[in-house]
């Protein structure tokens, strides 16, 4: 009987007219998003000829294979000799307006230049006069301590040594669409989750439906935690479906490469804050966690608010502006608020937010998933009340 349910609350969802529009509206959008925000700003000047778009993304992929692997400053050199430094900055765009990924790569790193400061290069660094050979020989010898910690529990020093990293040149901006574009994917996603089960209880009560539910003995059992399970589902299914969608289209057309880099080197071109100096896997996977968590409080917010409505409509306006409210608290409210407004759904997909809560994430994963339970035991509970009432 639960199993039917389930897969009634499932057909039920699936048969909705706004799901469907919504799927294909977040993939449309997303596309868009990716070939002109993304793809239709990359650009590449190689001997004076400027290429655009995704000629640019080949063209930028294709000079970066010839100097591809351990930085070095021969390679750093080379890359000068043939590509020279960028000198012109763009009024209207960000980057070099005589740049390629090469020669910005050796900018950002290897000279004082900086096109977000508007500043030109002027100076040239050696490899071990780096911010960035600094950041790599600082994270292995963190790798090391930890070695010489373990040896007395029998740890093999070969396991953590897979983990020290040298400085690597790849095309990463793949790597940084794929953060961009699953932001904002999880956007469109969230505003479907508003407006899909938001319905989940508030539709029985706006339908009269609910005394009928509860007037059978499963349905008083049962009905809770399919409608619970059912809309569980879709969010899982739905945050799988915009990742593998961002995934997929940066793999096709960049190619995902050098991820195995510090977070520095593979998307913000710096190596400052705390997360430029962890690896970019590492990121990634708490990137993607936290993104999860955002669907699922979401989700349990979402449910309980559904739970004490009487309407669908009421049900996602009421969603909507708890959604929104954290936006208007973080510009009025600082210390702790701060960390509590970071543990809400809107905040959790925000990649910029990653970079600066990073290093108590977990803190805010936490409190994240204490959002959720508290959230879905209250729309739970109530729900159930509404039978006796």
């Amino acid at each position: 009987m639960r199993m039917q349910l389930y897969k009634m609350e499932l057909y039920k969802i699936f048969h909705r007219k706004i799901f469907w529009i919504g799927i294909l509206a977040i993939l449309g959008l997303m596309f868009v998003y990716f070939w002109f925000a993304e793809v239709g700003d990359e650009r590449c000047v190689i001997d004076g000829r400027s290429h655009s778009g995704y000629e640019a993304v080949q063209m930028n992929k294709k000079i970066t294979e010839e100097y591809a692997g351990t930085v070095t400053d021969e390679k750093i050199n080379q890359i000068v000799d043939k590509y020279g430094l960028p000198s012109e900055l763009n009024e209207n765009m960000p980057g070099w307006k005589d740049g390629n990924y090469l020669n910005d790569f050796v900018t950002r790193f290897f000279t004082n230049g900086s096109w977000e400061n508007g500043v030109k290069p002027t100076e040239r660094y050696r490899l071990k006069d780096t911010d960035l050979w600094k950041a790599y020989k600082e994270y292995n010898e963190n790798i090391d301590s930890k070695s010489e910690k373990n040896d007395k529990k029998q740890m093999k020093t070969e396991i953590l040594s897979m983990w020290k990293f040298k400085p690597t040149l790849e095309y990463t901006t793949g790597w940084k669409v794929f953060g961009e574009l699953l932001q904002f994917g999880l956007i469109l996603g969230s505003i479907m989750i508003i407006c899909v089960i938001s319905g989940i209880f508030a539709e029985e009560s706006q339908t009269k439906m609910l005394p009928l539910i509860f007037t059978t003995v499963e349905g008083k059992r049962k009905d809770t935690s399919a409608k619970v399970l059912a809309s569980f589902t879709i969010t899982v299914l739905l945050y799988a479906g915009i990742t593998g969608s961002a995934w997929g289209l940066c793999k096709i057309v960049y190619d995902l490469k050098g991820g195995y880099n510090l977070t520095g080197v593979v998307i913000s071109g710096s190596m400052w804050k705390t997360v430029d100096k962890v690896p970019f896997f590492s990121y990634l996977s708490v990137l993607l966690i936290l993104g999860m968590l955002a669907f699922l409080s979401l989700n349990a917010i979402t449910l309980c608010i559904s739970a004490y409505q009487d309407s669908m409509f009421g049900a996602v306006v009421v969603t909507a502006i708890c959604w929104a409210i954290p936006l208007l608290v973080r510009i009025f409210f600082g210390g702790f608020v701060l960390i509590l407004v970071d543990s809400m759904p809107m905040f959790l997909i925000m990649q910029v937010n990653l970079n600066d809560i990073y290093s108590i994430w977990y803190v805010i994963a936490v409190i994240a998933v204490g959002v959720l339970a508290v959230s879905l035991t209250k729309g739970i509970l109530h729900y159930k009340v509404k039978q006796v009432v």
